[in-house]
This record gives structure tokens, sequence and C-alpha cells, in this order.
């Protein structure tokens, strides 16, 4: 059985560079890793060198080669991941494609017809950043497992909700269903960095292949949702309920494929209960207030009493968390490492930045071009291709290319696909304008997942990757919710009280631009520290290699 005290050097971290292959299974792999120890001349060499061997030999991409009976069961693994991952991004879009019919058929008002979207995301996003812990302390795979649970449970409730003809029942059946995935999709990448050495290329595979579920899970959210509904409008629970059995079906293969031996909370952690609840009221009343102040209006006095709220529990939950928490949520290797805070800055401008555009995909291609549910959900089928490429592009040139590179990429792509969307004409032909579009955000879907779950994993000890995964996940989900709802303010204030949508759009869409303006420009900071960094460590190296040659 594999424990962290047979093996304590899974435990060292230096910052970004994780030193990696400590534990070798064989005397050859010990020759070599003292081959590789002798010529490194500090932790970043020994990683580039410990990386080079793992993808030598096949048996040292795992911490364990014994984790996985056979490959069949390692296949079902990966594809579990991979389902879990379609779901989140087919979770966003089921409900854009149809949101039209919804109004009607719930009897809800166009201005609350952003909550039928980020319902979702909202508890997605929030409730993800305790279940990571959670999985960390009780174990990834049985977290994992109830996170699929309650989702298909409440999949089935979504549908159910059909008979009740209320918005608010089926918003929060919505939320429920989101909260079921927040405990699901966190741990898994936590499993992957549990079972995988760091940097190996079996790790960073596998993380880009799972990444291009994004784009397929999207187009496949919207295109089912649409065909439902193509004869019989009245049909449209059966997205939800078909949601429900993909559910069921992963987590039957969850089950089976992931390995029962992996070590859990070997080093004790507790779980803190007061951070957490902190930190999920202030996220959860923070992202209602700017989804709900378009509607009501943020003169409203129980908006601004809210907000207040929020802020007040996250300055204490920050606090509290810094100074005082003795295991914080927040792993103190990313409170207090300013790259780490600079990745996860521009993860959440950049996804927030995709989320406006998305609904607001949705919005134009329906209210304006009067495209059938059927064709806008469909319309989305070049992001299955575009991000299928993209997404192998990344696993096969990640070792090559540093990942803030890659990060910094990522964020020119959500820019330059909302650049293009503001230029559009309402008349214009699909294939033009928007199928740029549709070749570009990829581009950050596609190399933002995997290159900062590469970093945060590979920068991680062996018992926060639970926690690694969370992080990513939380910024994506929760700003792809709240910034929806500032784009619904700025759209709000320029539509002309609903009289003209197209400036309202917009406006919305500028707003997205300005968000991911600013991921560019701190995540080419990020890039150039990193290769500024490199660089006076490749001429150290050079220095010191001269001088023993001397």
């Amino acid at each position: 059985m594999f424990s962290m005290e047979e093996n304590p050097s899974d435990n060292t971290i230096n910052e970004i560079n994780y030193t990696n292959n400590e534990d070798c299974k064989n005397p050859e792999q010990q020759s070599l890793k003292n081959i590789d120890s002798r010529s490194s001349l500090n932790s970043s060499l020994t990683q580039v060198l410990s990386t080079d061997t793992a993808d030598n030999d096949e048996s040292s991409s795992y911490q364990n080669p014994d984790y996985f009976k056979n490959k069949y069961q390692e296949f079902g693994f990966i594809f579990s991941g991979m389902i879990g991952q379609l779901l989140s991004q087919a979770g966003l879009t089921q409900t854009l494609s149809i949101m039209n019919v919804l109004a009607k058929e719930l009897d809800s008002t166009s201005s609350r017809q952003a909550w039928l979207m980020s319902s979702f995301p909202l508890a997605l996003g929030s409730f993800i950043l305790v279940s990571g812990r959670l999985g960390d302390i009780y174990g990834l795979k049985k977290i994992l497992l109830g996170g699929y649970i309650i989702t298909t449970v409440w999949s089935i409730i979504c549908g159910l909700s059909s008979y009740a003809h209320n918005d608010a029942f089926f918003i929060t059946a919505r939320a429920f269903q989101g909260l079921g995935l927040a405990f699901a999709l966190p741990n898994m990448i936590g499993l992957i960095g549990t079972i995988y050495r760091p940097g190996c290329f079996r790790k960073n595979m596998i993380i880009s292949i799972i990444g291009a579920m994004s784009p397929t899970g999207a187009t496949l959210g919207g295109l089912f949702a649409g065909l439902t509904v193509k004869y019989d409008k009245s049909n449209w629970p059966w997205s939800f309920y078909a949601f429900g059995l993909i559910s069921f079906v992963n987590l039957i293969i969850s089950w089976y494929c992931i390995p029962n031996s992996i070590p859990t909370n070997i080093h004790g952690l507790k779980m803190d209960w007061l951070g957490s609840v902190l930190g999920v009221f202030g996220l959860i009343i923070l992202n209602f207030v700017f989804n709900q102040a378009p509607i009501v209006g943020w003169q409203s006095a129980y908006i601004i009493v809210l907000l207040v709220l929020s802020f007040c529990a996250l300055v204490i939950f920050v606090v509290y968390e810094v100074k005082y928490a003795k295991t914080p949520l927040i792993p103190k290797a990313i409170s207090s490492n300013r790259g780490m805070l600079m990745i996860l800055f521009s993860l959440f401008c950049g996804w927030g930045s995709f989320g406006i555009w998305t609904f607001y995909y949705f919005s134009f291609e329906l209210n304006l071009r009067h495209y059938s549910p059927l064709w806008a959900g469909s319309s989305y089928f070049i992001f299955v291709i575009s991000g299928s490429t993209v997404a192998i592009v990344c696993g096969l040139t990640i070792k090559k290319i540093k990942p803030s590179v890659l990060f910094c990429c990522s964020m020119m792509g959500f820019l330059g696909g909302n650049i293009i969307f503001a230029a559009t004409p309402v008349n214009q032909t699909f294939f033009r304008n928007m199928l740029g579009c549709m070749f570009l955000l990829p581009l950050g879907m596609d190399f933002s997942f995997p290159a900062s779950s590469i970093i945060l994993s590979d920068s991680l000890p062996m018992q926060y990757q639970g926690m690694a995964g969370s992080l990513v996940n939380t910024v994506i989900n929760y700003s792809t919710s709240i910034c929806l709802g500032m784009a619904g303010t700025v759209e709000m204030k320029h539509n002309s009280h609903g009289k003209d949508l197209l400036n309202g759009y917009r406006a919305a869409i500028y707003f997205a631009i300005g968000l991911a303006g600013l991921a560019v420009c701190v995540s080419g900071g990020y890039m150039i520290e990193c290769l500024w960094k490199d660089r006076v460590l490749s001429l150290e190296e050079n220095k010191q290699t001269d001088i023993e040659s001397s």
C-alpha cells in the first residue's frame, strides 16, 4: 500500500518547481535518479530531468503502479473524468438554447432568464471550494460519488418542475444540480493529481483530454436541449432526464474504475468549518446580489444590505484564513504566492468573459437573428472540432512550451473571441465572424484549464490535490455566474428599458472585452516573470558548467 510516510519526498514543494520521481520503483529507475541528481544544480533542473525519465519509463508515470488492475480500468477512470467535465459545461448551455421556451413554460419574465443559467454555476462555483477539502479529508472517491448521486436526483427534479410551472422552483433545482457537480469535479482532478506523478506526460495529456470536453459538453448541452423541443415544446424536461441518466451511468463507471487503494488524509487534516461557512455564505450572497440587482434595481434596500453582508463575510473569511485558521481552505503555498494569485485572477477574468459571451451569443441568435432552439444549439458544433484539435495540441506541446505561455495564449483567445463578437452585424452570415469566434474561444477553454490545473497540481503536495482541483473549478464556474450578473447590469443601463436589445448586448460584450483584456495583461506579466526566471536559471547553470569544466 502506498503511503506518504514511505515516500516523504512526495510532500516537498518549492513554490512552482515541484521535485519529481524521488521514490523510484526499481533499481534501474534508482540509477537514473542518481545520475540525474548528480547533474542537478537546483530543484528546477531536477524537475526537468526527472520528468524526462518519467516519459521514458511508463511505470514511473504513476505514484503507485498498483493503483489500476489493468489498462481497461484506467481507461474507464479517464472516461469518467471526461464525462464529468462534459456534464459541467452541458449544464451551462442546456438552458440557453431553450431559454425562451423555458420562460414561457415556467411563467418567467425575460429579465429573469439569466437565472436559468447562472443558478447552476452559482452553486457549482461556491461549494467547490469546500468539496475539495472534504475529498482530501474523507476520501476523494467517496465525495465524488456522492456528488454524482446529488446531480442525478436533482436533474430529474429539474425535469419534474414542468408540472409546477414555477421558475423559482426550477432555478432552485438547477442550483442543486450544480451542487452535485461541485462535489464531483474537483475531486476528479484531485484523483488525477494523486495517481499520476507531477510533470509526467501521461498526467498532462489526461488533463488536456478532459479539458477538451468543455467545448464538446457546451455543444451537446445546447444541441440536445434544442432537439427535444423541435416538434413539441413541452418535451423540454427530457433534456434534464437525459442529463440525470448520463450522470447515473458515470456514477457506476466511477464506482468501478476509481481505485480504492488511494491513501486518504494520511497527514490528519481537519475540516475548517468556520472558514467554510464564511466563504460559502459570502460567495453565494455576493453572487445573488449581482444577478438579482439587474432585475430589481440596485436601489432596492435588500440588495444593498446583502451586498454589505457578503463583503463583510468575505473580508472576515480572508482575515481568518490568513491569520487564524490552523488548516486553511486555501493552502498558504497559494495564498502567499503572488504567481498563483495572478493565475487565479486571470482565470477569473478570462472565464468570466467567456460566460458573458456564452449567454449573449444565444440571446443574439435567438432574439435578434431569430434562430430556432435547435439551430442555435447546433451552431455550437464548430466548438467540437476546434476544441478537440486545440486540446490535442495542448497535450502534445505542454512539455515543450511553458504552461505560463499557454496560459497567456488562452487569455488572448478569450479576448479575440469577444472582440469579434462585438463587431458582428445582425444580418451577417454565421460562417464569418461567428465562425471566427468559435476557432478562437477554444484556445481560452482548452489551454487555460490544463495549464492552470497542471501548475497548481504540480505546485501542491499530495494532501492538497483535491484543493488544487477545487481552486481551478471554483474560479472557472463562479466567475461564469457572477460576471454574467455584472454584464446584466451593464445591459440594463444601455438597452433603453428593453427597446434596444442590440445596444444592450453590445454593452455587455464590451464589458467582457474589458475583463479579457485585464486577464491578458495579468497573465502576460506572469508569463514574462516566469520566462525571465528561467533565463536567469539557465545562465547560472551554464556558468556553473563552465566552472566545473575548467
